[in-house]
């Protein structure tokens, strides 16, 4: 059924990773340069800045954004095959848990480099986080179902 927990859950996710287009990430304010990091884009708020990254600098933020947002969508429609369900919430799960990873260790600590200054984490920071908690729990919520069904079986 499609009416279920998990459904709920993988669609927060979605709404989660859909927000944290909209709200920036992070801003570096450092002597050198400021820079805003949303999901899509860095961009400099120093008007003349020499801060040139080109467009490919927020791409894995954007593809593993995208990648979830995808694949939370397909395995609401995968109801009928909860085993496929479950390996894909793994997958998002890895893909989000690398996204955090590759944003606090690479993407703070390069544009604390490059402005000289520190990180202000903004609204968009917590989405990931919280999409990491959904997926966790859209995935017991099918291993529940998975279990009720495995039980129902055995009692036929």
């Amino acid at each position: 059924m499609i009416q279920r927990k998990q459904t709920i859950f993988l669609l927060l996710v979605i709404i989660a990773s859909a927000i944290s287009f909209f709200f920036p990430l992070a801003e570096f304010i450092g002597a050198k340069d400021s820079v805003l990091l949303f999901v899509q884009k860095a961009h400099s708020l120093v008007p003349g800045s020499t801060f040139n990254q080109n467009g490919y600098f927020s791409l894995p933020l954007l593809s593993a954004t995208g990648f979830v947002m995808l694949f939370s969508l397909i395995t609401i429609f995968l109801f009928k095959n909860r085993k496929s369900q479950m390996q894909i919430i793994k997958v998002c799960i890895l893909v989000e848990i690398a996204m955090i990873g590759l944003f606090f260790f690479y993407y703070v600590s390069s544009l604390e480099k490059l402005t000289g200054g520190t990180a202000e984490y903004k609204t968009a920071v917590f989405m990931p986080l919280i999409s990491l908690v959904f997926l966790v729990l859209a995935y017991r919520g099918v291993l529940q179902d998975e279990k009720l069904i495995r039980s129902a079986d055995r009692l036929r």
